[in-house]
């Protein structure tokens, strides 16, 4: 679990829904946004999920960026069933990253056919 640093104003940043910069940082906003909103619905953390990840893979994401996206949701749900003890919030994180697969696979064939598949 990525630690953001106290005293430089982006751990506040983040927790007001500001854009993730990196990996480290989104798991951070998402894992502060489980943590402090475990009561409310599961589709309202899907949605503000979902929303913290869209700005984080931005309108042109690329390789990295999906791959970052990937890890990060990975690996904070794993933090959240390990820290917070409860499933539901950790798999609503995966079920997020599984609704980018279409996006991911359109992305991979595209640049199949830029750049040709692995021989």
């Amino acid at each position: 679990m990525p630690y953001i640093k106290a005293n430089d104003g982006r751990r506040e940043s983040l927790q007001k829904g500001d854009t993730a910069l990196n990996a480290g940082e989104l798991n951070y906003q998402i894992f502060y946004y489980v943590k402090h909103n475990l009561a409310i619905k599961n589709n309202v953390l899907y949605t503000q999920i979902k929303t913290y990840v869209d700005n984080f893979l931005g309108y042109n994401p690329n390789y990295q960026r999906y791959n970052d996206m990937t890890g990060c949701l990975v690996r904070c749900s794993k933090e959240i069933v390990r820290r917070l003890s409860v499933a539901i919030p950790a798999q609503i994180l995966l079920n997020v990253m599984e609704s980018y697969d279409g996006k991911i696979a359109d992305y991979e064939d595209d640049k199949i056919a830029q750049n040709g598949d692995v021989k």
